[in-house]
């Protein structure tokens, strides 16, 4: 669903818990699973498409979205 939203084929580096844009470096965030069925994705640069797109399948999946700053 991401990659019809945006055509980005992402990649998920697995040992690092990052997804990135494979033709844009900048283009990067942090998904993991935190509990049993909580997933945290964390973005420190600007909300990019992949991002957006990201999040908004996530959203239709059934999850939901709560801000949260430290």
């Amino acid at each position: 669903m991401v990659q019809q939203r945006t055509g980005i084929q992402a990649t998920y580096l697995t040992n690092k818990w990052l997804v990135t844009n494979p033709v844009d470096p900048n283009d990067v965030f942090s998904l993991y699973q935190e509990g049993e069925s909580s997933l945290l994705l964390l973005n420190e640069g600007t909300e990019t498409a992949l991002f957006r797109a990201t999040l908004y399948t996530l959203l239709e999946l059934g999850g939901y979205y709560q801000d949260w700053f430290e």
